[in-house]
């Protein structure tokens, strides 16, 4: 099957075969396509009806408020999956838009037909909802651990349980963020200068060293915080 080596990699198709898989590209109403860097994937507004999945590349959720502000929710990466929600919880638009940070490749899958049950009840069907329960079970971990981010009361507690959080994630103390400055500004909703004064006496304190993406958190110093 095309593609099928990337969708593979996914979470929500892992344990399907490529026999399956083909079986299943009519049912749900498969079909690929292409984005550049700095693309409109989705529109914040428009109609909700498919699930898009990243196969290639990389991609951004923001949302745009009524004052036009823009708000970074995530980036993804590869293998991750938009608009899921929107499915299980029948919404009839996209809250944000999806828009290609690199090059990419994207699936897009009729929700539709991913949330009702096929006429033959199919146990790969079956398997491949339960696998999306499981990606919206990770999103909703991922936006309580933001919310708990943004209730800290200042920007020294938002950065310093940013990184922490983020060396649990790598393992270790030595980590890459997946934002720069003005990126990860905007998802602590901070202003930038701020953050980068913030994180220059951060510095300084010896908590952390850091080279653009590139972070060390010092984790003795970070234990007498505690």
């Amino acid at each position: 099957m095309e593609n099928f080596s990337e969708i593979k990699k996914t979470k929500i198709f892992a344990e399907i075969s490529e026999n399956d898989m083909q079986a299943m590209a009519y049912c749900l109403k498969i079909k690929f396509k292409n984005y550049n860097k700095n693309t409109l994937i989705i529109e914040q507004g428009q109609p909700a009806e498919e699930v898009v999945i990243l196969l290639k590349g990389g991609a951004k959720v923001e949302n745009i408020d009524t004052f036009g502000d823009i708000s970074l929710i995530t980036k993804l990466k590869a293998g991750d999956v938009f608009g899921v929600e929107n499915s299980f919880l029948g919404e009839t638009q996209y809250k944000d838009n999806l828009v290609a940070t690199e090059n990419c490749l994207v699936m897009f899958l009729n929700r539709h037909r991913l949330i009702t049950p096929c006429e033959n009840k199919c146990k790969r069907h079956d398997l491949v909802v339960k696998n999306l329960m499981r990606v919206i079970v990770e999103r909703n971990k991922a936006l309580m651990e933001k919310l708990k981010l943004l209730s800290k009361k200042n920007i020294r507690e938002k950065v310093l349980a940013y990184l922490h959080n983020q060396s649990i994630k790598a393992g270790s103390s030595y980590f890459d963020l997946p934002y720069n400055k003005t990126e990860l500004a905007n998802y602590l909703s901070v202003d930038r200068s701020a953050l980068s004064t913030t994180l220059s006496k951060l510095r300084e304190e010896g908590l952390i060293d850091f080279d653009k993406k590139h972070y060390h958190i010092n984790n003795k110093a970070f234990e007498k915080l505690q």
